[in-house]
């Protein structure tokens, strides 16, 4: 089977990985000049709610 990834990051990558091992033809497109190139790489995805104010302290309305 034929398989095209969309992105080149941590998932895309393991993705195309164990498809090809399984035996397909795996082709992965992004559109940076390399794997990781930018929420892997950044860490822009990141979710922080340890910053977050919780809804129960103490003045939040």
């Amino acid at each position: 089977m034929r398989v095209v990834i969309l992105g080149s990051g941590v998932v895309g990558v393991t993705s195309a990985w164990y498809l090809s091992q399984a035996g397909h033809d795996v082709t992965v497109i992004d559109r940076e000049s390399g794997p990781a190139q930018e929420t892997s790489a950044a860490n822009a995805g990141q979710i922080s709610p340890g910053y977050a104010a919780p809804w129960a302290a103490p003045g939040v309305r």
